[in-house]
């Protein structure tokens, strides 16, 4: 993965609202490299996340985004921050989609898709319940060490996962807690995940043949303890169990994210 920068998310939420009814608009321009069929389903997954935004209040800060777009270019850059963004909401029904297909003037092919659709949050919300993450670095060099700190007013169980997009099979790994670090019971203020001498090294994968790869942490507290699996197949199945555990308890999530070089 390729990023050197912290993704910051703010979640406006309304107590009064759990699910919202908006309007989402998403292009996908290409250079006819792929088929319309395919720029159409690329669009309609944009929109689908747009909508998610929309509804929720969820934003990216402007300084992440432009840092973003430096480093890894704008569609990584817009896959990057989307992909964590889609955990806190879900699409429960589909109203309305409109498709526009065709090529522009300047000779590159589009797919814009607009819907509108019925938003719902799936995380249990309370504004009293928060936690900070720090990490000693953005960017590192094979073989560093990762230290990760943790600042919370109220007592938690915590889940930390590696989340790994780039890998074909189990692109989530359980970080903490871990064999030798196997209470999560967060009860301080501040902690850092060092306990028993335990030192997290970051390392690139042999096969990858970029400079760089960006690896993300997936931060997860709850009021209650739950069982979680050590590996989950792809964003998608941990957002499931996410969903679960969301209709019974208090979660809440943040993401970090950080480069390895070479």
């Amino acid at each position: 993965m390729k990023k050197i920068f912290f993704l910051i998310f703010f979640l406006l939420f309304n107590q009064n609202i759990s699910a919202k009814i908006v309007k989402a608009i998403a292009t996908h321009k290409h250079l006819g490299e792929i088929s319309q069929d395919e720029a159409c389903l690329f669009a309609e997954k944009k929109a689908k996340e747009n909508a998610i935004k929309n509804a929720l209040g969820l934003k990216v800060s402007l300084d992440e985004i432009e840092n973003c777009k430096e480093i890894d270019g704008v569609k990584d850059c817009e896959y990057n921050q989307t992909s964590i963004l889609s955990l806190n909401g879900e699409i429960t029904e589909i109203h309305n989609s409109i498709k526009e297909s065709s090529i522009n003037e300047d000779k590159t092919y589009f797919c814009r898709i607009e819907i509108t659709a019925n938003v719902e949050a799936i995380l249990k919300e309370d504004i009293n319940f928060q936690f900070y993450i720090d990490l000693n670095k953005s960017t590192f060099r094979e073989g560093d060490k990762l230290k990760i700190n943790i600042t919370s007013d109220q007592e938690m169980y915590l889940n930390v996962f590696q989340w790994f997009p780039y890998i074909k099979k189990n692109q989530i790994v359980k970080l903490f807690p871990n064999s030798k670090e196997k209470n999560n019971f967060i009860k301080n203020n501040k902690y850092s995940l060092k306990s028993q001498g335990l030192k997290y090294e970051v390392n690139m994968t042999n096969s990858w043949k970029k400079k760089s790869i960006d690896e993300h942490l997936i931060f997860i507290a709850t009021k209650e303890d739950y069982n979680w699996l050590n590996e989950y197949f792809s964003l998608v199945d941990l957002k499931k169990r996410i969903i679960e555990i969301g209709k019974k308890n208090v979660v809440r999530q943040d993401q970090k994210t950080y480069t390895i070089f070479k």
